[in-house]
């Protein structure tokens, strides 16, 4: 087999057969939108180059102290001060694994609502571990990409108060999943659907 590249796409010869690798553009674009910017981090905070990732692809944040959510990109620009993200919510939102580490050093996020996100998968369920200390109440419904392994990374979680799951199609064993997840995270109440 051998691979080359034409018109900007890697074509694989396998025997006499051509095969064109193909990802939808709008995949990458999606990659590229959640690529972390170490630089902008340094610049304004971890939490607020993590609001700006989250709602550039979608997602809202509530502030500490705030009773909304901030939905608007352009109202984070308005924003003055030191703010504290202290709630996510994603539905339907175009983040990927690729942008959780914008979650690194944000210490009072207590809530992450992840529903419908089609991009969420088993690597961005082992990266909420930069929440650990802080995360109290987590949803994952609908995420299809997530399975068995995936759920099974949350048990370092201890601080959880709430767990809902659910709409996972690709769950192996359902049932085994909850009983490991209620025996490492006794504290925690567990809803699985």
């Amino acid at each position: 087999m051998f691979k080359q590249v034409l018109n900007g796409r890697l074509i694989a010869s396998v025997g006499h057969e051509k095969t064109l690798s193909r990802r939808p553009l709008f995949y990458w674009l999606t990659v590229i939108f959640n690529r972390v910017d170490s630089e902008r981090i340094k610049e304004v905070g971890p939490d607020r180059a993590c609001a700006e990732w989250l709602l550039k692809n979608g997602a809202y944040v509530k502030w500490q102290n705030s009773s909304e959510y901030l939905t608007d990109y352009n109202f984070l620009l308005e924003e003055k001060g030191t703010k504290y993200i202290q709630a996510v919510k994603a539905v339907d939102a175009g983040i990927t694994y690729v942008g959780f580490p914008y979650f690194d050093g944000c210490k009072h996020i207590e809530k992450v609502k992840l529903i419908d996100c089609r991009y969420i998968c088993n690597t961005a369920m082992h990266m909420l571990s930069y929440l650990k200390d802080s995360l109290k109440h987590l949803e994952v419904i609908g995420c299809a990409s997530v399975t068995d392994e995936g759920l099974s990374s949350l048990k370092n979680l201890k601080n959880l108060k709430i767990l809902k799951l659910g709409e996972m199609p690709y769950l192996q064993n359902p049932d085994a999943i909850k009983k490991e997840l209620t025996e490492c995270l006794p504290n925690t109440e567990i809803e699985m659907k």
